[in-house]
């Protein structure tokens, strides 16, 4: 069909496909404990069993690994493929906050919500709609065509690993979990934790640091107990962490509030507020502007005082140019670290990078400008996607330029009329890369 029809399809299916996104989104689909046939526990295996379901009432063919990762697939003249990858789980939805049920797709304008609208349930689902319109037309590709469904994007990947020991990788593909226009970069991120023991007299009043405390956010409320039983609240706004600078960081604000405090504690305090405070790292000596992925980033999303061995507790991560490797950031930051401390390292993603002149990125570059009429130009990204956990993927989508801090938030929303823009992108960019010759 040409770019019209299509249009016009996508808008009268919508509705439909809402139906269908919404079985999804129902499904609270964040990792637990493991149980037997539920490796990452029932919702991410509930969600993948209930897309696969919706897959097969399209008529396309399903396949599943160990009830980790799932796709659905068009069959084209050689067993060679391109795929669609993206992820079903999604991270813990707090009710307060929310204006509406997260697990429940909510439909108000041209805005739905709900966990997962965005990250990444919409866009992937988006994707699978595409194909069952392919399936439709009657299409046999040159190559065949696969959507794949992750469920462990959110805690580690652990599922494309499997994925990895038992397929052939695509020829070619995207992962509609990151920005618009096409990503052909992204940043390095560690992910660390720091020890500062306090060997003076100075915290024997504190009790403990609490809060909502997550690698995926900067918390927006913590609190400070004292051993006589006084609390201390600190207020911010909760931001994604690799958005740091939309937000406002509450350990921030609780460790400048006390900073001012003597010995050994003020001293952690100190380091703690300048490393919580600017989010490029310059006031802890790490700060980096590359040529190519731009500023450094660091997010400082959770704190604990260990009062039993009087040692402060700070967690963060930290994203990093292309051009920087991590061995010169972490030469970096430890100079400037607190004395009596210890650094570990608890995650470390290395940097991804692709030819922004690869004809499959300027492909999706001439896709995206057609559909939107906006500028395609590759791009580089803070995000960590499932481009670093497959070969030959790129991040593509969904988020449009200007649209940032809206995953792992509550309220998450998605456009309508973004959305069929997305459904549109996908079924050309499927379409187009499944006819291209990689000879």
């Amino acid at each position: 069909m040409n770019f019209s029809e299509l249009k016009q399809t996508i808008a009268e299916k919508t509705p439909f496909f809402q139906t269908q996104l919404a079985k999804v989104i129902q499904i609270p689909s964040i990792k637990s404990l493991g149980e037997d046939q539920a490796p990452f526990g029932r919702g991410p295996k509930a969600a993948l069993e209930t897309t696969l379901r919706i897959a097969q009432s399209f008529g396309l063919k399903t396949s599943q690994l160990s009830n980790q990762v799932g796709w659905a697939e068009l069959p084209g003249k050689t067993a060679n493929y391109i795929a669609a990858l993206g992820h079903l789980d999604v991270v813990a939805a707090p009710l307060t906050g929310w204006n509406s049920d997260p697990f429940q797709l909510t439909i108000k304008d041209d805005y739905m919500y709900g966990r997962g609208v965005l990250d990444n349930k919409g866009p992937i689902m988006g994707a699978l709609f595409a194909l069952s319109l392919l399936k439709a037309e009657k299409l046999f590709p040159q190559h065949t065509i696969r959507v794949i469904f992750g469920t462990d994007e959110e805690s580690g990947s652990a599922d494309l690993k499997t994925y990895n020991s038992v397929e052939q990788p695509p020829l070619a593909g995207f992962t509609p979990d990151g920005k618009y226009p096409v990503v052909y970069a992204e940043r390095g991120m560690v992910r660390l934790s720091l020890l500062i023991k306090i060997q003076d007299q100075s915290s024997l009043d504190i009790a403990s640091i609490d809060g909502e405390f997550s690698p995926s956010y900067l918390p927006d409320r913590v609190q400070l107990k004292f051993v006589s039983g006084q609390r201390q609240t600190y207020s911010g706004i909760k931001t994604p962490s690799n958005a740091p600078d939309l937000g406002k960081n509450a350990l921030a604000a609780l460790a400048q509030a006390q900073s001012s405090r003597t010995g050994k504690i003020g001293e952690a305090f100190k380091w703690l507020a300048a490393a919580a405070t600017d989010t490029t790292g310059s006031q802890i000596g790490i700060g980096y502007v590359g040529k190519v992925s731009g500023k450094l980033q660091i997010s400082v999303y959770g704190a604990a005082y260990l009062a039993s061995a009087q040692q402060l507790r700070v967690d963060f991560s930290i994203r990093y140019p292309i051009e920087l490797t991590q061995e010169q950031l972490i030469q970096n930051l430890t100079k400037g670290l607190p004395t009596n401390s210890l650094l570990l390292i608890r995650q470390a993603v290395a940097p991804l990078y692709r030819d922004p002149q690869l004809p499959i990125i300027q492909k999706m570059s001439s896709i995206y400008e057609s559909v939107t009429g906006l500028d395609g130009t590759p791009v580089t990204t803070t995000g960590i996607t499932y481009a670093r956990s497959l070969p030959n993927i790129v991040a593509f989508g969904p988020s449009f330029p200007g649209q940032r801090g809206i995953a792992h938030k509550e309220n998450e929303w998605l456009r309508i009329s973004d959305w069929q823009k997305i459904i549109a992108i996908e079924y050309l960019t499927l379409k187009s890369l499944a006819e291209m010759d990689f000879n």
